[in-house]
């Protein structure tokens, strides 16, 4: 959500709050309708309630996280109902989630526990790097388009600005199959980086969601060390997003779909003290609610700049034990991540299979995490043959954008209205308006209702001429 400097100041004296606050406020707003939504999910129990394929959740092994949970919960009043170790996270955490980096993601160097900080997500996590990172006003680059909720992790608290990487209007750039070409990237990020340093605002770090979200693809190694080679050229922090790391799955369309491959993996051309990897147990391990995260870091200053902040946001211990003795069970760990990718690819095909019926397009050389990147612009212009309009915003005119994004937005609350919940491109800086985020990782059932009715609404109150 847009904000002006005259609205923030509107709010913070309506209120009686800091400017800071008064951002945060109208940030929010935004998410009133969502919250409103999700009032009531859908289950067995509640059929009219609304199915959820908006949010980046894995509905598809819960039953087997239950079971896990239930068996394996012991409450120990000396570990658990104490302060422990103190906020960056469990020893017993630190050193399973150590062995899982190093049989999982094959680090050149072994990682140890002691480089691991632990909070309560990823979210948690970036917000606490922007803050340790960044001066008010300064930046983060990253590449579009991105997350939606780096638009509150960044600036939310730290005061810091989301510099966007584009592509379309990068000289070769001809689809979204360049936003993983090497030379591709570093022209847009010199771009990036050169438009910012013309407004006044200095970058200090970059981020790179790999696998990449919303497009659900893996960066190319050659990729990932062209972006750290240009961090160090310009003495910023990398910080390389791996949340959907091992959400991998088959898409036999995807010819040139790279595997995935950690920044830890690689021999990067950038100071280890710059190089910061995230990670967390919500996407791969289909817990979303336990809000886990981490941060591996060698740079030991950042690390104590980072634990004052995670005193704000502790996981409870006998939280981070249930993560913890999955990661130790290492037999259960590898069988329930590849069991997990085979109902990923499963999942995948029934929606792709269904958007063809439709005649919906989609991005589709993806292969990693669990969503798609719909292409819904004929329903946003009404027209079902022929030249679409200039959808770019960065050529629209003002009127023309308004007039665009609030058709996006109609799209995003008919489905609403209609219990059926996906992604407005907007929300992720998406270079052109007209395509949503599609998650397919809900459960069966919910997945089957959800799509009979994403059929209604594309058929009956969003057709196209």
């Amino acid at each position: 959500m847009q904000t002006s400097s005259q609205d923030i100041a509107a709010t913070a004296t309506e209120y009686g709050i800091s400017t800071r606050g008064a951002y945060n406020q109208l940030y929010m707003r935004g998410w009133s309708f969502f919250e409103q939504c999700l009032a009531t999910p859908w289950s067995p129990a509640t059929p009219d309630g609304v199915i959820n394929l908006g949010v980046a959740e894995n509905s598809l092994m819960h039953g087997e996280i239950v079971q896990f949970v239930e068996e394996n919960t012991k409450v120990d009043p000396v570990s658990q109902l104490t302060y422990g170790n103190g906020p960056r996270g469990s020893p017993r955490l630190q050193r399973a989630l150590a062995g899982f980096l190093n049989r999982k993601f094959s680090p050149l160097e072994p990682v140890k526990g002691d480089d691991i900080i632990v909070m309560a997500g990823v979210t948690p996590v970036i917000d606490a790097l922007a803050w340790a990172l960044c001066n008010e006003g300064e930046g983060i680059i990253i590449p579009q388009p991105y997350y939606t909720a780096f638009a509150t992790d960044i600036p939310g608290r730290a005061r810091g600005v989301i510099i966007p990487a584009t592509f379309q209007d990068i000289e070769g750039y001809k689809g979204f199959d360049d936003v993983f070409d090497a030379e591709m990237n570093v022209k847009a990020l010199e771009k990036a980086i050169n438009d910012a340093e013309s407004k006044g605002i200095k970058a200090k770090g970059l981020i790179l969601v790999n696998p990449h979200n919303p497009l659900g693809r893996c960066y190319p190694p050659e990729t990932i060390k062209a972006i750290a080679a240009f961090c160090q050229s310009h003495s910023l922090h990398l910080i390389s997003d791996e949340i959907y790391a091992q959400s991998i799955y088959q898409n036999p369309r995807a010819t040139d779909a790279v595997p995935f491959t950690s920044a830890l993996a690689l021999d990067l051309p950038i100071d280890t003290q710059k190089l910061h990897v995230a990670y967390g147990a919500s996407k791969d391990f289909c817990a979303n609610g336990l809000r886990l995260g981490m941060l591996h870091t060698r740079n030991k200053g950042l690390m104590g700049a980072m634990a004052s902040n995670a005193m704000l946001g502790w996981p409870p211990y006998v939280v981070q034990d249930i993560w913890a003795a999955m990661l130790e069970d290492t037999d259960y760990t590898d069988k329930f991540l590849e069991k997990n990718q085979e109902l990923l690819g499963e999942s995948y095909r029934v929606v792709t299979e269904f958007l063809r019926e439709q005649g919906v397009g989609y991005f589709e050389n993806s292969n990693a995490g669990m969503f798609l990147w719909i292409d819904l612009r004929r329903h946003l212009v009404g027209q079902k043959e022929g030249e679409l309009p200039e959808l770019r915003v960065a050529k629209l005119s003002p009127e023309d954008l308004a007039k665009y994004l609030e058709r996006e937005q109609h799209i995003w609350k008919v489905l609403g209205e209609n219990k059926i919940l996906l992604a407005m491109g907007s929300v992720f800086a998406s270079e052109e308006l007209g395509w949503f985020r599609m998650t397919f990782s809900a459960s069966k059932p919910a997945l089957e209702v959800g799509l009979e009715r994403l059929k209604r609404v594309f058929e009956e109150l969003l057709p196209v001429n």
